[in-house]
């Protein structure tokens, strides 16, 4: 998401480095504010500085940098972190993180289903599916193999287990057991406890609830993650080709 955050203002005007006005406690700051403004410049919150100077630095309007706050909290980092993707799509980095990332999904998956209609991405798809796979992820999308229906491939979002996305390991050999129509797709993960969890389908915070599948319709499903040169990214490049 951050990635695509970023391709999104690839053509947003930087502000002028000489029209940018900062309070007298964030000059120390500048060359810092200056080139993250270039790479983004859509954003306005961020972590500036280092150990004892770090700091977190708010603009209403992209040139007019505010006074630092240096109580820095793990909750002030996260919300620095969270900036460079939410404010890259309008939204506010102090929202609620899930309702966030269901939103920007929302906004993603009409360009993520055009891969779809891609010769090069059927074939791709076509040769998983003779060869019996049905669930094949790239990036933060899963192309997943519908049969019930025979509705055949749609594409749905990569979700994680804990809204912070950290802490567990992906369980490369475990199975997806799909139980609802979620558009999230959570994979098999071991704990940090060891435990072995199977992956499955979920729907998340403003999606609603998640259209059950009748208990003889459960679906279990390996999957495979295609990497590297094989990467169909969300942006559109296909190195596949």
């Amino acid at each position: 998401m951050r990635s695509e955050a970023i391709k999104r203002h690839t053509a947003t005007p930087r502000a002028p480095i000489e029209v940018l006005r900062l309070h007298e406690d964030a000059e120390i700051y500048r060359a810092e504010i200056i080139e993250n403004t270039r790479a983004m410049p859509y954003l306005r919150t961020m972590m500036v500085g280092m150990l004892a100077t770090r700091a977190l630095i708010e603009s209403k309007d992209g040139v007019k940098w505010g006074r630092p706050w240096r109580r820095l909290t793990a909750r002030a980092a996260e919300v620095a972190h969270r900036a460079e993707i939410a404010e890259g799509f309008g939204f506010s980095p102090h929202h609620n993180w899930s309702t966030t990332k269901a939103e920007i999904r929302h906004i993603l998956l009409p360009r993520a289903n055009q891969l779809l209609k891609l010769a090069s991405v059927r074939r791709l798809l076509d040769e998983a599916l003779a060869q019996g796979t049905r669930v094949l992820v790239l990036g933060g999308f899963v192309f997943w193999y519908e049969a019930e229906g025979k509705v055949g491939w749609i594409v749905k979002a990569l979700g994680s287990a804990k809204a912070s996305g950290d802490g567990d390991t992906i369980w490369e050999a475990g199975k997806i057991v799909s139980k609802n129509h979620g558009r999230i797709v959570v994979l098999p993960y071991i704990k940090e406890n060891g435990e072995h969890v199977s992956g499955y389908t979920k729907n998340v915070a403003g999606d609603g609830p998640a259209l059950p599948r009748h208990p003889t319709q459960y679906v279990e499903l390996p999957f495979s993650r295609l990497e590297g040169d094989a990467m169909i990214k969300l942006l559109g490049e296909l190195p596949y080709e």
